[in-house]
């Protein structure tokens, strides 16, 4: 089942804001200023990442102050001396549980006992690393707290997600058929150079078995990969292991999904736009495209070719259902 994308006048009252604390713990040295960080595991979200060195949910009434020396505590068994409101993050995410959260980030700079790894199942690592070199995979939002406490003028309020936009891209024949024997049911050049130019200097979102079809991160984009094996890693593209990792990764703006079919089943209700290539022939495929609703999408654009056409779609305003806000399971290995 596909979730519709809501409107803000159906999510009005209906979206809980949830609140966390972190800490972003410094230290001095010589080699300057270091942060740190823990590797998480076992959370089920964005394992494998490297976070900040403890964060929680703001529970019941307490203050955000109470919530982030708890955690502190808890995770790494000291007491924060001295921590000082750094910014907060105001995000949301089109995928996963409809929802917004809330970070509060304390730069702790005073505590008392030595930081240790208490909860080795939620985390594999704890590490201090530069603030002026980070490792590759930071969780983004905290990548924007961190660099911006490295390059100074962090703002006090920061805004992410909201403008994150989906555009599905396929070629599909008449019967919407879209894979077959790890491959597409045809070779067109005219396309492959129509995908080139609609998805150059973007970020693509794409399953393992697309990956696989294609063979290679191609030059000009970002690729990020959905796969359930926590040990697969592939040259040029990022690794995440839901839709709702991949959806934080790829960041604001557009983000192009270019298969494979269950990963287009699941997105087609949260895409603003599609790009397809229908195609006149109806080839045997062991992979379809998802239905197009004319209820909910409406042309915008036909660009005629032979045996094929480029076509544009847009979703409706009134294209949502507000029945079906609820959860994206994982995407795994499509």
């Amino acid at each position: 089942m596909s979730l519709p994308r809501p409107t803000p006048e159906e999510l009005r009252g209906r979206v809980p804001l949830v609140a966390a604390s972190y800490a972003v713990m410094t230290r001095e040295r010589d080699r300057g200023r270091e942060v740190l960080l823990q590797l998480r595991r076992g959370t089920g979200f964005m394992d494998g990442w490297w976070a900040c060195g403890a964060a929680g949910h703001v529970e019941d009434a307490s203050a955000p102050s109470e919530a982030l020396a708890r955690e502190v505590e808890e995770e790494l068994g000291v007491r924060v001396e001295t921590a000082t409101p750094l910014t907060t993050v105001q995000r949301s995410t089109l995928a996963g549980r409809i929802e917004q959260r809330a970070d509060f980030f304390f730069h702790v700079t005073g505590w008392s006992g030595e930081p240790t790894l208490l909860e080795p199942d939620k985390a594999a690592d704890l590490r201090w690393w530069p603030l002026a070199d980070l490792p590759e995979q930071v969780v983004p939002h905290e990548r924007v707290v961190l660099e911006g406490l490295r390059d100074g003028g962090l703002a006090p309020f920061v805004e992410l997600g909201h403008d994150q936009r989906l555009v599905l891209v396929a070629a599909l024949g008449a019967n919407r058929a879209i894979g077959v024997d790890g491959g597409m049911p045809w070779h067109l050049p005219e396309d492959l150079a129509h995908f080139k130019a609609l998805t150059m200097g973007g970020v693509m979102v794409m399953g393992r078995r697309t990956w696989d079809s294609i063979g290679r991160a191609l030059p000009g984009r970002t690729t990020i990969v959905v796969t359930s094996d926590h040990e697969w890693s592939a040259p040029g593209a990022l690794v995440v292991h839901s839709l709702a990792e991949a959806l934080v990764v790829a960041g604001p703006g557009e983000v192009f999904v270019v298969g494979g079919g269950e990963i287009y089943r699941q997105t087609i209700g949260l895409a603003s736009r599609l790009e397809l290539t229908e195609i006149a022939a109806a080839p045997p495929a062991e992979v379809f495209f998802p239905e197009v609703d004319p209820t909910l999408w409406r042309e915008v654009r036909r660009e005629v070719r032979d045996g094929f056409d480029f076509v544009t779609y847009e979703r409706e305003p009134q294209g949502s259902t507000p029945s079906k806000l609820n959860d994206i399971g994982s995407l795994l290995d499509e």
